[in-house]
């Protein structure tokens, strides 16, 4: 049994993570993934420092630094009329106070830095094409079959196969999604195709009507990375990501803000998203199964948090992993470690964005004015995110 590998199903961040932590501790671990290739997909991610202090903990410090960007500040500033409502330094205070810093990068770099490191180690245990069909657990080990008729046994399996979780479907049967009423849009620009009005933005987030619209520089600021999210009835194709139009994204977002409707002009091919909220999730574990990251618990992208999240998790089963010879039979203190932080970061996610798109003229008015006037006594963005970026996840106690 001791022999047989740990099987994780997804190779995105969160399983990429977890490989490679257990990797470091000689833990055999396979990877399978549904996807013919690694993931290229160029939506921007923040990675804050409770991020950040894992990459240097697992030995990426040089790799993250010599691509994402750091910014020197970030903004909030009103959709319509474009005035700034709170000016926060970042990663100054970031790097003083929680000892890390802030970056900001493509989700596509990070994967392949990740990738890469695995590679480095053993570059035979990545499979890809292999969408998972089912499993069963057995006494001693849990038999995985594949829809490419390829059958596996491991120890125990991971499911980092994000928000529409096959492992998370047979643990939960019940499990249900339900279209939140959000989609998001993301896309990226040429840095050299904008004008120097927007080019000397600091990141920044235009707080809008049942909308907000995020921008920020990656790749070392050659590329801006966007992403917005609005309000809408129905979503109506049964996959939850999709290739936009851009007179679509130019009507969500572009009529009333001259900076967005020019990084909305230079925008090749916008992608968008429905948002889905995922009910009744009540088992992340059983005896030889688990499901991480988005498989677990899908969160609103308006705090930043999902990779980090994931990465956390990641680093927390390898911990626990291994700390118990028995692991198989131990899985369910994984959920016991990480539900209460990750509800408390799925209710923030849900409240930023409520804040952002702020529909009440009286209430925005009072939240406005108060987030304008706070500002220029307390650092209110950096004080109300300190308990998600002080949090190390290889120095916090296991329960």
């Amino acid at each position: 049994m001791k022999n047989k590998p740990i099987i994780i199903i997804g190779a995105g961040i969160s399983g990429l993570t977890l490989a490679l932590a257990l990797l470091k501790n000689n833990i055999n671990v396979l990877i399978f993934e549904k996807e013919k290739e690694i993931e290229q997909r160029g939506a921007g991610i923040n990675i804050s420092p409770n991020g950040t202090s894992i990459l240097y903990n697992l030995g990426l410090e040089k790799k993250i630094n010599s691509f994402a960007c750091k910014p020197i500040n970030i903004e909030l500033r009103n959709f319509n009329n474009g005035f700034l409502l709170a000016k926060q330094n970042l990663n100054n205070s970031c790097e003083k106070k929680f000892k890390y810093p802030f970056f900001q990068t493509q989700r596509k770099d990070l994967i392949n830095i990740l990738f890469d490191e695995i590679n480095k180690i053993n570059s035979e245990i990545i499979f890809f094409d292999y969408e998972l069909k089912g499993y069963e657990e057995k006494n001693n080990f849990v038999s995985v079959t594949f829809n490419n008729d390829k059958k596996v046994d491991g120890s125990i399996i991971i499911g980092c196969d994000g928000i529409n979780s096959k492992v998370r479907k047979i643990l939960n049967p019940d499990a249900s999604s339900e279209f939140s009423n959000i989609i998001a849009w993301r896309g990226v620009v040429k840095m050299s195709d904008l004008s120097k009005p927007i080019t000397e933005l600091s990141p920044t987030i235009w707080m809008g009507n049942q909308k907000h619209f995020v921008h920020y520089p990656v790749k070392k600021g050659n590329l801006l990375n966007f992403i917005g999210t609005v309000r809408k009835d129905e979503w109506h194709d049964k996959s939850w990501h999709q290739f936009g139009n851009k007179e679509e994204l130019k009507s969500d977002f572009g009529n009333a803000n001259s900076i967005i409707k020019e990084i909305i002009e230079n925008t090749n091919k916008p992608n968008k998203w429905g948002l889905f909220d995922i009910k009744f999730i009540k088992n992340w574990a059983s005896e030889k199964a688990l499901i991480i990251g988005d498989a677990a618990h899908p969160m609103s992208p308006s705090y930043g948090q999902g990779a980090n999240c994931a990465m956390e998790d990641a680093i927390i089963l390898s911990r626990i992993i291994l700390s118990k010879n028995n692991f198989e039979g131990n899985l369910s203190y994984f959920q016991k470690n990480r539900e209460g932080r990750v509800k408390k970061l799925q209710k923030s996610s849900s409240r930023n964005l409520k804040v952002f798109h702020i529909k009440n003229p009286l209430l925005k008015f009072i939240i406005h004015s108060g987030l304008y006037v706070l500002n220029k006594i307390i650092p209110i963005i950096l004080m109300q995110s300190s308990w998600i970026y002080k949090f190390n996840a290889f120095n916090i106690k296991i329960k």
